[in-house]
């Protein structure tokens, strides 16, 4: 019989049967499953955060961080626009993190109330991913557009379809009127508003849409009022260690250049896009940051929020296990990991994710 970390292929089935199980209990109940795992979220998070916290020694109890995490998802929408507002929305949690602390709360709870909300941001960040992938392909077929005018004539039919169904997909979503998600920065009331504004924007930058800012914003979140403001969302210029010493990490020099190819690199979240394996590039996106270890602190927690956010549109976001037996078996995926076999560490998640469909499943059923 196999042991955990050898069964991805039998885990992976697993999932693909449970996910079906969730979206027949959807079915059952006229619930669209995206909108079951909306309101699944504050429970996941929750958990989440509590085991993520509990994993750097921050222990607080589930009620105080569940309070903390409806706080978060309970606060209002802020700004709105074409770009994720990440000033304003790290004044609005600076502004909470500085009333807190003249309220004495603990640094696990200033971690808890942290994690959430860079939970609750890293779902803006994939929908802003996605939107801006999204506005790619409407330039590409745009700048086409004259040609296939010109040459129509002579595209077959069958070719010439699912064009003319590319270009209604543009015009429906210049028009749609669904607000705007997330907080933005200009007043951009729309989703369509947003795509019209997204067309004009360099091809190349659309193309490759993850920048450091994104990064950065969520250290600065997760680490608010916890580490110095000077070393929040700045890049570490001094050398770190653990306690292994077979893992060596890079020189303050190379984090830069590391970080430009970690970023160009980072994978497409537009799910119709997604040619990938999202559990094993999870794991491998969580653990390249990991390796590079930009920050002095908080790099397992970011590296973790980034995980999330791959598996965002697949999967339910995910924790790893916070037990003696769990700590281990992250311990022994990321040894095999240092070895170049990133399965054991997809292993890990694909037992979360199962857990997550599993309790979802069953609170969408009906008691006997």
């Amino acid at each position: 019989m196999p042991i955990w970390y050898e069964k991805y292929d039998e885990l992976s089935a697993r999932i693909s049967q449970v996910r079906e199980e969730y979206l027949v209990k959807c079915q059952s109940l006229s619930i669209h499953p995206t909108q079951a795992l909306s309101e699944f979220s504050r429970d996941l998070v929750s958990r989440i955060v509590h085991e993520s916290n509990w994993q750097e020694g921050l222990c607080l109890d589930q009620d105080r961080t569940r309070e903390l995490v409806d706080a978060v998802f309970d606060d209002p929408g802020m700004v709105r626009g074409p770009h994720l507002d990440f000033q304003g929305l790290l004044s609005v949690h600076r502004t909470q993190v500085l009333r807190m602390k003249r309220q004495g709360v603990s640094n696990e709870e200033l971690a808890a109330l942290n994690l959430s909300r860079a939970h609750r941001c890293i779902q803006w960040i994939a929908h802003e991913l996605s939107s801006r992938q999204t506005a790619t392909l409407i330039q590409a077929l745009k700048e086409s557009e004259p040609l296939l005018r010109k040459y129509a004539d002579r595209i077959p039919p069958e070719s010439a379809a699912p064009i003319e169904a590319g270009m209604r997909t543009i015009c429906a979503l210049q028009a749609d009127q669904c607000p705007a998600y997330g907080p933005l920065t200009d007043n951009i009331a729309t989703t369509g508003e947003l795509y019209k504004h997204l067309i004009n924007v360099d091809f190349e930058e659309l193309l490759h849409p993850f920048r450091l800012d994104y990064i950065h914003f969520l250290h600065r979140l997760t680490m608010m009022g916890i580490l110095p403001p000077r070393k929040c969302g700045i890049l570490r210029k001094v050398p770190v260690s653990v306690g292994d010493p077979d893992i060596l990490f890079p020189p303050p020099a190379a984090i830069p250049p590391l970080m430009e190819e970690y970023c160009k690199h980072f994978p497409t979240i537009l799910p119709s896009t997604v040619k990938y394996d999202p559990i094993l590039t999870a794991a491998k996106a969580s653990y390249d940051f990991v390796r590079i270890h930009p920050y002095t602190d908080g790099n397992g927690r970011v590296s973790r929020l980034l995980m999330n956010m791959i598996l965002w549109s697949h999967h339910p976001p995910v924790c790893l296990k916070a037990d003696k037996k769990g700590r281990h078996k992250y311990h022994t995926a990321i040894r095999r990991a240092n070895r170049g076999n990133l399965r054991p560490l997809g292993c890990l998640i694909s037992e979360a994710i199962i857990d997550n469909y599993t309790r979802m499943v069953a609170a969408l059923t009906p008691p006997h």
